[in-house]
Protein backbone atom coordinates (compact mmCIF):
# COMPACT_ATOMS: atom_id res chain seq x y z
CA UNK A 1 0.00 0.00 0.00
CA UNK A 2 3.17 2.64 0.57
CA UNK A 3 4.29 1.41 -2.23
CA UNK A 4 1.18 2.05 -4.45
CA UNK A 5 0.90 5.94 -3.33
CA UNK A 6 4.29 6.75 -3.73
CA UNK A 7 3.87 5.32 -7.18
CA UNK A 8 0.58 7.08 -8.32
CA UNK A 9 0.46 9.64 -5.38
CA UNK A 10 -3.22 9.56 -4.85
CA UNK A 11 -5.79 12.43 -3.73
CA UNK A 12 -5.90 10.60 -0.33
CA UNK A 13 -9.66 11.72 -0.03
CA UNK A 14 -10.83 10.85 -3.09
CA UNK A 15 -14.01 8.43 -3.49
CA UNK A 16 -11.91 6.35 -6.00
CA UNK A 17 -8.96 6.04 -3.56
CA UNK A 18 -11.45 4.98 -0.66
CA UNK A 19 -13.06 2.44 -2.84
CA UNK A 20 -9.88 0.79 -3.27
CA UNK A 21 -8.11 1.58 0.34
CA UNK A 22 -11.59 -0.42 1.47
CA UNK A 23 -11.36 -3.14 -0.97
CA UNK A 24 -7.63 -3.87 0.33
CA UNK A 25 -9.01 -3.74 3.89
CA UNK A 26 -11.37 -6.28 2.78
CA UNK A 27 -8.81 -8.22 1.19
CA UNK A 28 -6.78 -8.13 4.63
CA UNK A 29 -10.07 -8.86 7.15
CA UNK A 30 -10.49 -12.15 4.34
CA UNK A 31 -7.19 -13.25 4.81
CA UNK A 32 -6.86 -12.74 8.32
CA UNK A 33 -10.05 -14.79 9.16
CA UNK A 34 -9.10 -17.55 6.61
CA UNK A 35 -6.04 -18.30 8.54
CA UNK A 36 -7.39 -18.00 11.87
CA UNK A 37 -10.50 -20.10 10.39
CA UNK A 38 -7.93 -22.58 9.22
CA UNK A 39 -6.22 -22.53 12.43
CA UNK A 40 -9.69 -23.67 14.28
CA UNK A 41 -10.85 -26.35 11.99
CA UNK A 42 -7.10 -28.16 12.28
CA UNK A 43 -7.85 -27.98 16.30
CA UNK A 44 -11.61 -29.28 16.06
CA UNK A 45 -10.36 -32.00 14.38
CA UNK A 46 -7.37 -32.54 16.92
CA UNK A 47 -10.32 -33.16 19.39
CA UNK A 48 -12.78 -34.99 17.91
CA UNK A 49 -13.20 -37.99 19.23
CA UNK A 50 -13.65 -40.21 16.30
CA UNK A 51 -11.68 -38.14 13.93
CA UNK A 52 -8.35 -38.88 16.44
CA UNK A 53 -9.30 -42.58 17.01
CA UNK A 54 -9.65 -42.93 12.85
CA UNK A 55 -6.58 -41.30 12.49
CA UNK A 56 -4.16 -42.72 15.61
CA UNK A 57 -3.25 -39.21 16.63
CA UNK A 58 -1.28 -38.99 20.22
CA UNK A 59 -3.12 -37.74 22.80
CA UNK A 60 -2.85 -33.92 22.96
CA UNK A 61 -2.71 -33.64 26.93
CA UNK A 62 -2.26 -35.53 29.77
CA UNK A 63 -3.82 -35.56 32.75
CA UNK A 64 -4.00 -37.69 36.04
CA UNK A 65 -6.98 -38.62 37.92
CA UNK A 66 -6.99 -38.06 41.98
CA UNK A 67 -8.72 -38.76 45.11
CA UNK A 68 -9.45 -35.29 46.71
CA UNK A 69 -11.91 -34.00 49.33
CA UNK A 70 -13.66 -36.73 49.15
CA UNK A 71 -14.31 -36.71 45.12
CA UNK A 72 -12.85 -38.26 42.56
CA UNK A 73 -11.14 -35.34 40.06
CA UNK A 74 -8.93 -34.69 37.37
CA UNK A 75 -5.41 -32.70 37.36
CA UNK A 76 -6.04 -30.52 36.02
CA UNK A 77 -9.78 -30.47 35.32
CA UNK A 78 -11.48 -30.93 32.72
CA UNK A 79 -13.40 -27.68 32.69
CA UNK A 80 -12.18 -23.92 33.60
CA UNK A 81 -11.03 -23.39 36.91
CA UNK A 82 -9.94 -20.69 39.09
CA UNK A 83 -6.43 -21.40 38.51
CA UNK A 84 -6.72 -20.99 34.62
CA UNK A 85 -4.95 -24.03 34.22
CA UNK A 86 -8.12 -26.43 33.11
CA UNK A 87 -8.11 -28.31 29.61
CA UNK A 88 -11.13 -25.77 28.41
CA UNK A 89 -8.90 -23.13 29.77
CA UNK A 90 -6.04 -24.10 27.40
CA UNK A 91 -8.36 -24.54 24.47
CA UNK A 92 -9.67 -20.86 25.02
CA UNK A 93 -5.81 -19.93 25.31
CA UNK A 94 -4.53 -21.52 22.14
CA UNK A 95 -8.18 -20.12 20.39
CA UNK A 96 -7.14 -16.95 21.88
CA UNK A 97 -3.87 -17.23 20.15
CA UNK A 98 -5.28 -17.84 16.92
CA UNK A 99 -7.11 -14.33 17.40
CA UNK A 100 -4.63 -12.37 18.21
CA UNK A 101 -3.00 -12.23 14.59
CA UNK A 102 -5.79 -9.61 13.98
CA UNK A 103 -3.64 -7.23 16.43
CA UNK A 104 -0.51 -7.79 15.15
CA UNK A 105 -1.50 -6.54 11.78
CA UNK A 106 -1.80 -2.45 11.51
CA UNK A 107 -4.90 -0.89 9.75
CA UNK A 108 -3.94 -0.24 5.96
CA UNK A 109 -7.08 2.70 6.33
CA UNK A 110 -5.68 4.40 9.11
CA UNK A 111 -2.22 3.33 9.88
CA UNK A 112 -3.23 2.99 13.63
CA UNK A 113 -5.09 0.25 15.41
CA UNK A 114 -5.81 -3.39 14.16
CA UNK A 115 -8.23 -5.79 12.54
CA UNK A 116 -9.61 -7.21 16.46
CA UNK A 117 -13.36 -5.65 16.05
CA UNK A 118 -13.70 -7.02 12.68
CA UNK A 119 -12.14 -10.42 13.04
CA UNK A 120 -14.75 -11.10 16.46
CA UNK A 121 -17.80 -10.05 13.99
CA UNK A 122 -16.98 -12.81 11.24
CA UNK A 123 -19.61 -15.51 11.32
CA UNK A 124 -17.52 -17.76 10.10
CA UNK A 125 -15.33 -18.11 12.96
CA UNK A 126 -18.13 -18.50 15.20
CA UNK A 127 -19.05 -21.58 13.76
CA UNK A 128 -15.76 -22.67 13.67
CA UNK A 129 -15.49 -22.30 17.77
CA UNK A 130 -18.62 -23.52 17.85
CA UNK A 131 -17.57 -26.66 15.98
CA UNK A 132 -14.78 -26.58 18.78
CA UNK A 133 -16.72 -26.58 22.21
CA UNK A 134 -19.20 -29.30 20.45
CA UNK A 135 -16.35 -31.14 20.52
CA UNK A 136 -15.30 -30.16 24.01
CA UNK A 137 -18.56 -31.44 24.97
CA UNK A 138 -17.87 -34.78 24.10
CA UNK A 139 -14.69 -35.28 25.80
CA UNK A 140 -16.29 -34.08 29.07
CA UNK A 141 -19.07 -36.43 28.74
CA UNK A 142 -16.30 -39.25 28.04
CA UNK A 143 -14.26 -38.26 31.18
CA UNK A 144 -17.88 -38.08 32.80
CA UNK A 145 -18.09 -41.59 31.88
CA UNK A 146 -14.78 -43.04 32.96
CA UNK A 147 -15.55 -41.36 36.59
CA UNK A 148 -18.62 -43.08 36.28
CA UNK A 149 -16.95 -46.50 36.30
CA UNK A 150 -15.68 -45.82 39.86
CA UNK A 151 -19.04 -45.54 41.41
CA UNK A 152 -19.39 -48.89 42.96
CA UNK A 153 -16.23 -47.81 45.17
CA UNK A 154 -17.41 -44.67 45.92
CA UNK A 155 -18.55 -45.60 49.37
CA UNK A 156 -14.75 -45.14 49.78
CA UNK A 157 -14.45 -41.78 49.56
CA UNK A 158 -17.95 -40.33 50.22
CA UNK A 159 -18.93 -42.58 53.11
CA UNK A 160 -16.16 -41.80 56.40
CA UNK A 161 -14.51 -45.16 57.89
CA UNK A 162 -15.87 -44.40 61.52
CA UNK A 163 -19.58 -43.70 60.22
CA UNK A 164 -19.59 -46.69 58.24
CA UNK A 165 -17.83 -49.06 61.04
CA UNK A 166 -19.93 -47.46 63.30
CA UNK A 167 -23.22 -48.21 61.33
CA UNK A 168 -22.01 -51.86 60.54
CA UNK A 169 -21.98 -52.43 64.42
CA UNK A 170 -25.32 -50.82 65.12
CA UNK A 171 -26.78 -53.52 63.10
CA UNK A 172 -26.32 -56.31 65.58
CA UNK A 173 -27.66 -56.76 68.88
CA UNK A 174 -26.24 -56.09 72.45
CA UNK A 175 -27.00 -58.91 74.73
CA UNK A 176 -26.90 -56.54 77.86
CA UNK A 177 -29.88 -54.36 76.09
CA UNK A 178 -32.06 -57.94 76.16
CA UNK A 179 -33.94 -58.93 78.84
CA UNK A 180 -32.57 -62.21 80.34
CA UNK A 181 -35.12 -63.77 82.68
CA UNK A 182 -35.58 -66.97 84.69
CA UNK A 183 -38.75 -69.55 85.81
CA UNK A 184 -38.92 -69.62 89.08
CA UNK A 185 -40.66 -72.52 90.96
CA UNK A 186 -44.06 -70.67 90.64
CA UNK A 187 -43.69 -70.88 86.89
CA UNK A 188 -43.11 -67.17 86.63
CA UNK A 189 -40.50 -65.07 84.79
CA UNK A 190 -38.10 -63.14 87.28
CA UNK A 191 -35.30 -61.16 86.04
CA UNK A 192 -31.88 -62.64 85.86
CA UNK A 193 -29.52 -61.52 88.17
CA UNK A 194 -26.48 -63.73 87.26
CA UNK A 195 -26.30 -62.38 84.06
CA UNK A 196 -25.56 -58.81 84.78
CA UNK A 197 -23.22 -59.49 87.22
CA UNK A 198 -21.25 -62.22 84.82
CA UNK A 199 -21.46 -59.23 82.35
CA UNK A 200 -19.69 -56.99 84.67
CA UNK A 201 -16.74 -59.52 84.64
CA UNK A 202 -16.33 -61.00 81.38
CA UNK A 203 -17.87 -58.33 79.38
CA UNK A 204 -16.21 -55.67 80.68
CA UNK A 205 -14.77 -53.29 78.03
CA UNK A 206 -15.90 -55.28 75.65
CA UNK A 207 -17.95 -54.10 72.40
CA UNK A 208 -20.80 -56.01 73.04
CA UNK A 209 -23.36 -54.54 70.54
CA UNK A 210 -21.94 -55.57 67.17
CA UNK A 211 -23.54 -58.67 64.47
CA UNK A 212 -22.47 -62.18 64.14
CA UNK A 213 -18.94 -63.07 63.12
CA UNK A 214 -20.45 -64.37 59.64
CA UNK A 215 -21.29 -60.53 59.17
CA UNK A 216 -17.61 -59.90 59.66
CA UNK A 217 -17.10 -62.14 57.15
CA UNK A 218 -18.86 -61.18 54.74
CA UNK A 219 -18.06 -57.28 55.22
CA UNK A 220 -14.27 -58.41 54.97
CA UNK A 221 -14.53 -60.67 51.91
CA UNK A 222 -16.42 -57.98 50.25
CA UNK A 223 -13.98 -55.16 51.05
CA UNK A 224 -11.03 -57.76 49.49
CA UNK A 225 -12.53 -58.55 46.55
CA UNK A 226 -12.43 -54.56 46.58
CA UNK A 227 -9.30 -54.20 46.80
CA UNK A 228 -7.85 -56.97 44.61
CA UNK A 229 -10.39 -55.22 41.63
CA UNK A 230 -8.17 -51.95 42.52
CA UNK A 231 -5.34 -53.39 41.95
CA UNK A 232 -6.42 -54.55 38.62
CA UNK A 233 -6.99 -51.21 37.17
CA UNK A 234 -5.05 -49.89 34.55
CA UNK A 235 -2.62 -47.11 35.23
CA UNK A 236 -2.58 -45.68 32.08
CA UNK A 237 -6.04 -45.02 30.27
CA UNK A 238 -6.29 -43.01 26.81
CA UNK A 239 -9.57 -40.79 26.39
CA UNK A 240 -9.86 -39.72 23.01
CA UNK A 241 -7.21 -36.92 23.02
CA UNK A 242 -6.40 -37.20 26.66
CA UNK A 243 -4.15 -39.61 28.12
CA UNK A 244 -5.35 -40.42 32.05
CA UNK A 245 -3.02 -41.37 34.64
CA UNK A 246 -4.76 -43.83 37.06
CA UNK A 247 -1.91 -44.42 39.35
CA UNK A 248 -2.59 -41.67 42.00
CA UNK A 249 -6.31 -42.70 42.79
CA UNK A 250 -5.35 -46.43 42.23
CA UNK A 251 -2.47 -45.76 45.41
CA UNK A 252 -5.45 -43.72 47.28
CA UNK A 253 -8.17 -45.79 47.05
CA UNK A 254 -5.64 -49.44 47.75
CA UNK A 255 -4.75 -47.46 51.06
CA UNK A 256 -8.31 -46.72 51.75
CA UNK A 257 -9.62 -50.11 51.18
CA UNK A 258 -6.99 -51.61 53.63
CA UNK A 259 -7.82 -49.16 56.01
CA UNK A 260 -10.76 -50.62 55.96
CA UNK A 261 -10.11 -53.75 56.38
CA UNK A 262 -7.75 -53.85 58.83
CA UNK A 263 -10.57 -51.74 61.30
CA UNK A 264 -12.79 -54.46 60.92
CA UNK A 265 -10.23 -57.47 61.38
CA UNK A 266 -8.63 -55.16 64.24
CA UNK A 267 -11.57 -54.96 66.11
CA UNK A 268 -12.74 -58.81 66.07
CA UNK A 269 -8.97 -59.53 67.37
CA UNK A 270 -9.06 -56.60 70.18
CA UNK A 271 -12.44 -57.42 70.79
CA UNK A 272 -11.30 -60.97 71.42
CA UNK A 273 -8.49 -60.30 73.55
CA UNK A 274 -9.75 -58.62 75.41
CA UNK A 275 -13.02 -60.67 76.62
CA UNK A 276 -10.28 -63.72 76.69
CA UNK A 277 -8.60 -61.25 79.14
CA UNK A 278 -11.60 -60.92 81.38
CA UNK A 279 -12.51 -64.74 80.98
CA UNK A 280 -8.47 -65.09 82.18
CA UNK A 281 -9.08 -62.60 85.59
CA UNK A 282 -12.38 -64.35 86.21
CA UNK A 283 -10.72 -67.82 86.35
CA UNK A 284 -8.18 -66.45 88.39
CA UNK A 285 -10.16 -64.72 90.82
CA UNK A 286 -12.22 -67.81 91.34
CA UNK A 287 -8.99 -69.95 91.60
CA UNK A 288 -7.74 -67.68 94.61
CA UNK A 289 -10.98 -66.69 95.90
CA UNK A 290 -11.40 -70.42 97.12
CA UNK A 291 -8.11 -71.50 98.16
CA UNK A 292 -9.30 -70.42 101.67
CA UNK A 293 -12.21 -71.86 102.82
CA UNK A 294 -13.91 -70.89 105.97
CA UNK A 295 -13.34 -72.47 109.45
CA UNK A 296 -16.63 -72.78 110.99
CA UNK A 297 -16.19 -70.89 113.74
CA UNK A 298 -19.19 -68.24 113.86
CA UNK A 299 -16.62 -64.97 113.51
CA UNK A 300 -17.67 -62.01 111.55
CA UNK A 301 -14.26 -62.54 109.40
CA UNK A 302 -15.71 -66.36 108.62
CA UNK A 303 -18.85 -64.95 107.73
CA UNK A 304 -17.68 -62.56 105.25
CA UNK A 305 -15.17 -65.12 104.04
CA UNK A 306 -17.90 -67.51 103.80
CA UNK A 307 -19.97 -65.12 101.21
CA UNK A 308 -17.39 -64.63 99.17
CA UNK A 309 -16.60 -68.77 98.49
CA UNK A 310 -20.28 -69.02 97.91
CA UNK A 311 -19.89 -65.69 95.67
CA UNK A 312 -17.63 -67.78 92.76
CA UNK A 313 -19.10 -70.84 94.03
CA UNK A 314 -22.56 -68.74 92.23
CA UNK A 315 -20.48 -67.21 89.05
CA UNK A 316 -18.85 -70.44 87.91
CA UNK A 317 -22.31 -72.01 88.10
Amino acid sequence: MKDTMEQIKPDRKSARWLAYVDYINGLVIEGITKGINSSMTYLAEQINIPYNRHHGLPPMFDIKVDLRDRDVVFDPSISSNSSGNGIRDLLQSIIDDFISIAIQITRLDTSTGDYLVEIKDQFQLYGAMQVIFNNFRDIEDATKDFIDQYRDKEFLWKETLEESFQAFLDTGIDPREQKHVNINDDGEEEEDETFARMADKILDGVQTKRPELEAFDEKITFLTKVKNEISQMKTQVDIGWLRVQVTPLIKELQNTVSTWIDAYTSFLLDNTIKQIENIDSFIQDVKFGILKLPKGDGTQDDKTLLMKVMTHLSDVK
